[in-house]
């Protein structure tokens, strides 16, 4: 989870001067704040939502889901962040939240993950993306970049990337710059402790800068994690829905196929 937040960091302030390197950002990320937005959307806590004590028992898109947009919503917005919920169907919800950039805000750099789940609990699926976009929006939201950067977390990604698609196609409607997605799933458990994990990527020059950036942090952080780079990579998550509208994207996560 932490490199998601360091690489995400490294994209952003290519060639920019920031108040912090990326290693003090890395030391802020807080595990026990992660791991406690793992609990709360996996309904492991009860919780506070819109005043009320509750419980998320599950992020199924009408059962629970709606629970889970509200608490995310809450989230980014004790951040003092412009925070958006786009409601693209009836059961549909994005939430996401912008950090106007100080010199390009037309350019926009996404973190994301979709906050859906098949079943009941679901911590790693996608849980752990969720908790790690909203963990990076905490430390970085006190920060100015020259970038826009957008913290965004996708409804329906379990049935056919509903929420995804939808932004992106709005997006390229609006022709609006995104110039990288880095896009967060299952980043929480290594079943064979292997330390391997997956970069799924193409050919589009952003996807493949991400990519690199990711591998570098990895490198000259000594991070223990062996990244494993499959081009062209999987469809089967909101990254796809990036591409689709010809914008550069990775996903990283689990290794599957390493």
């Amino acid at each position: 989870m932490k490199l998601a937040i360091s690489i995400f960091l490294q994209i952003v302030c290519i060639n920019q001067s920031i108040s912090q390197n990326i290693n003090s950002y890395i030391s802020e990320t807080n595990i026990d704040s992660l791991v406690k937005t793992v609990r709360d959307l996996s309904g492991e806590d009860s919780i506070y939502i819109n005043g009320v004590k509750t419980i998320i028992s599950d992020r199924v898109s009408t059962t629970g889901n709606n629970l889970a947009a509200d608490y995310i919503k809450e989230k980014l917005s004790s951040y003092n962040l412009n925070t958006t919920e786009q409601n693209y169907s009836l059961e549909g919800r994005n939430i996401f939240a912008t950090q106007t950039g100080s010199q390009y805000p037309d350019s926009i750099y996404i973190i994301c993950a979709h906050y859906d789940a098949i079943t009941s609990y679901c911590a790693d699926d996608n849980a752990s993306g969720a908790a790690t976009v909203i963990e990076a929006a905490r430390i970085l939201s006190g920060e100015c970049f020259d970038f826009t950067i957008v913290y965004a977390l996708w409804d329906e990604e379990e049935i056919g990337l509903l929420g995804s698609n939808y932004y992106a196609q709005q997006a390229n409607i609006k022709n609006e710059s995104i110039l990288g997605v880095l896009n967060l799933e299952m980043l929480g458990y290594d079943s064979d402790n292997d330390t391997k994990f997956d970069i799924h990527t193409n050919n589009d020059p952003n996807s493949l800068l991400v990519k690199d950036s990711l591998i570098s942090i990895v490198n000259s952080y000594g991070l223990s994690l062996i990244p494993n780079v499959i081009n062209p990579g999987t469809t089967a998550s909101d990254h796809a829905s990036f591409w689709n509208q010809n914008y550069g994207a990775i996903v990283f996560g689990e290794s599957f196929f390493g």
